[in-house]
């Protein structure tokens, strides 16, 4: 296909739906846009009464900002699905099946690079502009993905001794790379505040994933459960779990004394948190990403989406890697927050993969919205269902239940990359 728009600077894109996202749907919008950012939007005839001067690309479907993937993990990308054994199989389970699908492989990096950019790339198609990716290996630059990157080194050590190993890894990395924490459960409080310390001196995310599976909180708190059987079997639990002094704020109450929440803090999955907890994140400006694919995969049960909306947090959408999402699919991910949660409006799901992503990454002047001075990459989208909506809550609904478009194109301020 050839671009819509190649280096040409500033120019008007008209669609019958633009949907800003922070602001109302518009019908028969338009959004003028120059190499920097984007100058204008609004409805067709107001823009262009305003910008006659103009040159006008004609748009079918919808105008909206690209979506946010808050959480993936591209260096699994080469092990594909990794299926849970049976029904009555705990994730304690499925992790050891990763580990054992990790250890007998022989994968070079290169190998596991390519794997990981094949991925990246798929997203960018499917109109992802920006991801949060967390793993274990240095994967660079990927010269072939549009998409903005922004990458965690994600450290483990459960043990007093995988602290120290852990530590001095840490220190012995290039300044600019960022680190994170894996989990309460997988990681020391020692090595979650040293980690924690060197991200609020370099201003940068800490994500981690927080009870995703409630037998974390039997590990921190009795010691006990999957977890616990899990680490002893590899002598990791006898120096650090329990946790003592967790009192009845549970594991969120104990991240909060530790100094592990604040604004720069992203708790990943939360399935099983107490209406508490989700106060004490609110209090401590932390934000929230679900991946409700991969906890369906997994069978760990459902994040209280309602619960989190009505303490005034608006989560971000993540996929979570191939091994427990085979699909790796933003749209897929907002038509099942739509099927688990029907009450929830559309509009809401809508911003969770847009708005809510980009203002836990802090990419919020750039991602997530269309507003003028945003020069973030913006999608055009088409679909037959698109065309049978008759307002904008019908447009939105479609939007959110309905997949994957039948045709995404970037509108991008300096090119244009059709898919």
């Amino acid at each position: 296909m050839s671009p819509l728009l190649a280096n040409q600077s500033p120019r008007i894109f008209r669609a019958p739906w633009v949907i800003p996202v922070t602001s109302a749907v518009l019908s028969d919008g338009a959004v003028v846009l120059d190499q920097d950012s984007i100058i204008a939007v609004g409805q067709y005839d107001d823009i262009v009464a305003r910008f006659s001067d103009l040159p006008v690309t004609k748009c079918s479907g919808v105008i909206l900002p690209a979506l946010v993937n808050a959480h993936i993990h591209l260096d699994l990308s080469i092990y594909g699905p990794v299926p849970q054994e049976s029904a009555e199989s705990s994730m304690c389970d499925w992790i050891s099946s990763l580990l054992k699908k990790r250890m007998d492989s022989n994968y070079s990096i290169q190998e596991i690079r390519d794997a990981a950019e094949k991925i990246a790339v798929k997203q960018h198609e499917s109109g992802v502009g920006l991801m949060l990716d967390t793993g274990n290996t240095d994967l660079g630059k990927f010269q072939s993905c549009s998409a903005e990157i922004i990458s965690l080194f994600e450290m483990l050590g459960p043990s007093k001794l995988a602290t120290e190993a852990a530590i001095k890894t840490i220190t012995e990395l290039p300044c600019h790379r960022m680190v994170t924490g894996h989990a309460p459960y997988s990681t020391t409080p020692e090595l979650l505040k040293f980690i924690k310390k060197r991200s609020i001196e370099k201003d940068s995310i800490f994500s981690f994933h927080l009870l995703e599976n409630l037998d974390e909180s039997l590990l921190l708190i009795k010691g006990s459960g999957c977890f616990s059987k899990f680490l002893k079997e590899r002598g990791a639990t006898s120096d650090t779990f329990p946790i003592p002094g967790i009192d009845t704020k549970g594991v969120v109450g104990y991240l909060q004394k530790t100094g592990i929440l604040d604004r720069n803090t992203l708790c990943v999955h939360c399935v099983h948190l107490s209406d508490q907890e989700i106060k004490l994140i609110a209090e401590s400006d932390a934000y929230i990403c679900l991946c409700p694919t991969s906890n369906s995969f997994l069978n760990v049960g459902r994040a209280p989406l309602e619960r989190i909306l009505n303490h005034g947090l608006l989560p971000a959408l993540g996929t979570d890697s191939i091994t427990s999402n085979p699909m790796l699919d933003m749209w897929d991910e907002m038509a099942l927050v739509k099927q688990n949660h029907p009450t929830v409006s559309v509009d809401t799901i809508l911003s969770m993969a847009t708005h809510g992503g980009a203002m836990a990454l802090h990419r919020e002047k750039r991602f997530g919205s269309l507003e003028c001075g945003r020069t973030s990459s913006i999608l055009n989208i088409c679909a037959t269902h698109y065309e049978k909506a008759t307002n904008a809550w019908q447009l939105v609904e479609r939007i959110t239940s309905g997949g994957r478009p039948d045709s995404i194109n970037w509108l991008s301020p300096v090119n244009t990359i059709s898919n």
